[in-house]
């Protein structure tokens, strides 16, 4: 699995290949997860059937760019489920996320496994304990490539990046975001904001997997020391460089 998958498959990015897989079914599901299965009934339908749930396109757009333009530092803890159409069980990793301008981000998993997600703007590193192995690459900063940069990223080029609709309920915004690059790693992504913070992304890749990132605790615009934004590897483990 390459690098912008374990961005996709964890935030924000947003799938990363050392995480274990935990049987549950429906009775078993937590409200989140129960919000995740929710997320993909909507992802999973074509652009026509979403469309259904669309009121004045334009509208969502110039509110979505409201909101991020908003976020200038974004903290919290994160539960992420992911499912997949050919498996009844599913992932299920928790842990916390740190993001701010420009391209700036952490993502520090604690459970089931321990990984860590970095990005100092320039650079990109993942480190899997399991494997006792530190990968460093250049940052792709494309926003239709890694949707966790939507929240630390220039998102002039927003529109030019993507399809952007909507529909709201009594509590909620939801802004459904469909890349317009074939190359993209992804169909559609929902963000859903409640009082101007958002609270799930909902990603449809285009293997089929539907992963849901449920926000917590959430801090916006509050200092994030810029030591977090950096990253030491541990002693001993492999380093692998891809910058060259």
């Amino acid at each position: 699995m390459n690098h912008l998958s374990k961005i996709l498959g964890i935030a924000i990015i947003f799938c990363a290949s050392a995480f274990c897989t935990i049987n549950i079914f429906a009775e078993d599901l937590s409200p989140i997860e129960k919000s995740a299965l929710s997320e993909q009934s909507l992802l999973t339908v074509g652009s026509a059937d979403a469309n259904a749930f669309t009121e004045e396109p334009a509208e969502y757009s110039s509110r979505l760019i409201s909101y991020l333009n908003g976020i200038s530092s974004l903290s919290g803890d994160f539960e992420q489920v992911t499912h997949s159409s050919w498996s009844p069980s599913s992932d299920i990793y928790r842990g916390q996320l740190w993001v701010a301008r420009p391209h700036l981000f952490r993502v520090d998993t604690f459970s089931p496994s321990v990984q860590t997600l970095v990005s100092d703007g320039q650079d990109f590193w993942t480190y899997d304990e399991d494997l006792e192995q530190v990968i460093v690459s250049k940052l792709n900063n494309d926003l239709s490539q890694v949707p966790l940069l939507l929240f630390s990223s220039d998102i002039s080029g927003l529109e030019k990046a993507y399809a952007i609709s909507g529909y709201s309920d009594e509590v909620s915004n939801h802004f459904v975001l469909e890349p317009l690059s074939e190359t993209s790693l992804f169909r559609s992504l929902v963000l859903v904001f409640r009082d101007g913070k958002p609270i799930t992304i909902s990603i449809n890749a285009t293997t089929g997997q539907v992963t849901t990132i449920a926000l917590s605790n959430t801090m916006i615009n509050e200092d994030i020391p810029a030591e977090r934004f950096e990253f030491v590897a541990p002693e001993n483990v492999d380093v692998i460089d891809d910058r060259q």
